[in-house]
């Protein structure tokens, strides 16, 4: 007597024993190729936020730094322990990845070749001094502006080619090289010094 339950399994057909077909790889790949483009892209974004932010901060330090300097009672090695320190920004100098630091020879407490100090910091060359901004008043045409510091005050005094800027504060953005955007985030990182001598990195809202 014949069993079904017993009869020997039929050959699966060889096609039914094959794995991905073709169009089901290359959609396997196309999803792993988009995935991992979407990771990098928004890594190398991420990146260049932290570093902006960091390069911002190595502004406001120099800025302290200088300050610090010039209210302390060092002398500059001829016997002179009121030596007016400063650093100096510029919108539309071709080398406007550097804020050279100065000390002041000629009394017009603004900066000249000639009065370079110390150790030059300088941005990183993929960002760059994006503008210069006044509370009040207005940059003249070279859009180029002196900070300085004067002991035995703390307090930030602002000086441009044409004479002393009255304003009560002074925001200067940091952003990266080759863009043009001037919102704060990503591409944009704001230093703000004060006439009250206080130095900051602003936070976007």
């Amino acid at each position: 007597m014949f069993l079904p339950f017993l009869a020997l399994p039929k050959s699966t057909p060889a096609a039914s024993r094959a794995g991905f077909s073709l169009v089901e790889l290359l959609v396997s790949i196309g999803i792993i190729v988009l995935v991992l483009t979407i990771v990098l892209t928004q890594q190398s974004a991420f990146n260049s936020s932290v570093l902006l932010r960091s390069q911002a901060y190595d502004v406001a330090l120099a800025i302290r730094q200088v300050q610090a300097a010039a209210v302390s009672s060092e002398s500059d090695g001829s016997g002179n322990f009121r030596t007016v320190l400063g650093l100096h920004f510029a919108e539309d100098d071709p080398q406007n990845r550097s804020y050279p630091v100065f000390a002041d020879s000629d009394g017009d407490y603004y900066y000249q070749p000639a009065e370079l100090s110390g150790l030059q910091p300088g941005l990183d060359p993929r960002f760059e001094i994006r503008e210069i901004r006044p509370s009040s008043g207005s940059l003249p045409a070279d859009n180029a502006l002196s900070v300085v510091f004067e002991r035995p005050n703390f307090d930030a005094r602002f000086f441009t080619s044409t004479g002393e800027l009255s304003t009560a504060s002074v925001q200067i953005d940091i952003g990266v090289a080759g863009e043009s955007g001037t919102a704060c985030g990503d591409d944009v990182r704001t230093v703000e010094v004060t006439s009250t001598g206080q130095v900051a990195v602003l936070e976007c809202p």
